[in-house]
């Protein structure tokens, strides 16, 4: 059986939806996206350093109303004055593995991983390590009655280092995938990815702080499929920073600005064709403004414009290179609640349908209030 390879169209997909979003992912969606320039609980997995300032917290992502499938749930426990562990169940993947892995072996949906956390402290250095792992197996028969077994595995390491002013992530995947069936070549995909991010705060005032951003990506990956061979290289660079001001006690806004983003991939098959697909944004804007309403609830809201440039530079083994580009900016909008009671904290995205439909006994409409949420407990602090 002939195994196609990746096609154009889904890479720019792939591309466009793999930005890493992280904090309660509901707060950061509320506040337009700025989960990297404010200090927030899922911090931990893109600045492992961080763990030890979110201990004793319980945390479940509910992405998408009545879908178990999507939720993640987990906890950072401590283990000691100096030490807390973790564990995390169902996290999501990024786009581009689980995306190639179902190309390779089509009944693998190895799209969500377990993490296992471990973070210390010293002196005013503190650290963080974590394992994350998937896997998935299949075998049986064809409609033609041949013989078929799929696999599909993923193995994360991220580790990091925090301290007052500074946070630095390191991160390695190994993705890998395989098809067999009786009668036909076997096809086969492995790769790694290398990722480094790092910022770095400066309080400039009691109210203001600056915040300097920058995360570089690179992943290298195979096929074979008998004598084809396809070769995948990514590269990911994005250069970035904030003001975090504290207009007063109640209310703060913080402004980010992406100078210049770039999520390329290149497809090179052996002895064919070379496709080369990026998208450049230059800039990205960020606006988040979070206010205390009332002890108990906090209201956000958020706004995202990126200009951005997708380009497909397509080089075959006979012919001359093309090259296709499109330019086009975006805009989002989004709102937010968050209600605290007791140990217990609850952050919505707002469904903004509302304000336009109203409530049910009054137009019928079924708009649901959030469409997705976050729920965090504290644990008490040991004595």
């Amino acid at each position: 059986m002939k195994r196609t390879k990746v096609c154009s169209l889904c890479l720019i997909l792939i591309l466009m939806g793999s930005s890493v979003v992280w904090a309660t992912e509901s707060r950061v969606e509320s506040l337009g996206g700025v989960g990297y320039y404010i200090r927030d609980n899922t911090n931990i997995f893109i600045f492992p350093g961080t763990m030890m300032q979110y201990r004793n917290q319980a945390v479940a992502e509910l992405r998408s109303k009545g879908n178990d499938q999507s939720y993640t749930v987990g906890a950072q426990f401590p283990k000691s004055e100096t030490s807390v562990v973790g564990l995390y169940l169902n996290r999501p993947l990024s786009i581009s593995p689980s995306y190639i892995i179902s190309n390779v072996a089509p009944k693998m949906t190895l799209d969500r991983c377990i993490t296992l956390m471990y973070g210390g402290k010293n002196g005013d250095m503190s650290y963080g390590l974590l394992l994350s792992f998937a896997m998935d197996k299949f075998s049986g028969v064809n409609d033609w009655g041949d013989e078929i077994k799929q696999s599909a595995r993923y193995i994360g390491i991220s580790a990091g280092v925090s301290k007052s002013n500074f946070d630095l992530g390191l991160h390695l995947e190994m993705p890998a995938a395989n098809y067999e069936e009786e009668g036909s070549d076997d096809d086969t995909w492995s790769g790694t990815v290398i990722g480094l991010t790092g910022r770095m705060f400066s309080q400039q005032s009691e109210k203001l702080e600056l915040v300097g951003l920058g995360n570089l990506c690179l992943g290298f990956s195979g096929r074979e499929v008998g004598s084809t061979d396809v070769n995948y290289n990514q590269l990911k660079i994005q250069i970035g920073g904030a003001a975090n001001y504290q207009l007063d006690k109640n209310n703060m806004a913080v402004l980010a600005v992406e100078a210049f983003g770039l999520d390329q991939e290149k497809t090179v098959v052996k002895d064919g064709d070379e496709v080369t697909n990026k998208i450049t944004t230059l800039p990205g804007i960020y606006l988040g403004i979070e206010s205390q309403v009332k002890p108990w609830l906090i209201a956000r809201l958020g706004a995202r414009q990126l200009y951005q440039t997708a380009t497909t530079v397509t080089d075959p083994e006979n012919g001359e290179d093309t090259e296709e580009s499109a330019y086009g900016s975006s805009f989002n909008v989004s709102f937010g609640l968050g209600i605290t009671a007791g140990h217990l904290e609850l952050d919505a995205v707002f469904n903004e349908g509302l304000l336009f439909d109203g409530p049910n006994f009054i137009t019928g409409q079924s708009n649901a209030l959030a469409y997705r949420m976050s729920v965090t407990y504290h644990f008490d602090m040991p004595k």
